[in-house]
């Protein structure tokens, strides 16, 4: 059964089901192969603080992008509260990924990501759209690595993640809250139901690359 065309408030619960579902697929096929309690590897945090941290900066980027063109005052107000957050996730992050390398900033995600962060997201035109594929699809994406990590961190870093996803946390509940009350056409729906879809896509592609270097 198709969720365009129905009311907005079941279009953004049917669409949260489907983003959750992806999640849970997600995390049945991470295999670290740890014991219980045990943290994670070294290189593995190393890995996933390289990609938060320019994960966290980018998005700083194509937000403050975006506040350029949100008419929206509620919008523009979330999403500035929401660049000041990455940015701060960008600070903690990067501080935590200097106990791990001499360079903080010289990581070259791979193209996928690139691609993802600095031409797919800065590129998305609606407000519909950007609520969908971002603050829906990607927030939610990860917020649940950390939720799957949580207690694998070592304590030096666990209250920062633990900061950090309850920011993202917000980020997810102000797009469901915004794409409740804005996408009330079937248009507007199909563009938000197709912009969450192609964004999975997309991140399916660059977590390959991630799992896999």
């Amino acid at each position: 059964m198709s969720i365009i065309g129905t009311d907005s408030k079941t279009f953004v619960e049917k669409l949260m089901e489907e983003v959750t579902n992806d999640q849970i697929e997600k995390a049945e096929k991470i295999t670290l192969e740890l014991e219980e309690g045990e943290e994670l590897p070294e290189f593995v945090i190393k890995h996933w603080l390289n990609f938060a941290v320019y994960y966290e900066k980018a998005a700083t980027y194509f937000i403050g992008d975006w506040l350029k063109s949100t008419k929206e005052v509620d919008a523009l107000v979330n999403f500035a509260h929401q660049i000041e957050d990455e940015a701060n996730h960008y600070v903690w992050l990067r501080k935590h990924l200097a106990d791990y390398v001499p360079n903080p900033d010289s990581f070259v995600p791979p193209k996928e990501w690139q691609y993802l962060m600095e031409e797919y997201y800065p590129g998305l035109e609606h407000l519909v759209e950007r609520l969908a594929a971002h603050n829906i699809a990607s927030e939610s994406s990860v917020l649940g690595f950390m939720e799957f990590a949580q207690d694998r961190f070592p304590e030096s870093i666990k209250k920062t993640v633990e900061k950090v996803a309850k920011d993202e946390l917000f980020h997810v509940s102000f797009g469901k809250k915004l794409l409740e009350k804005y996408c009330t056409t079937p248009e507007l729906q199909d563009r938000a139901y197709k912009a969450t879809r192609e964004a999975m896509e997309i991140m399916k592609n660059a977590r390959k690359v991630f799992v896999n270097i």
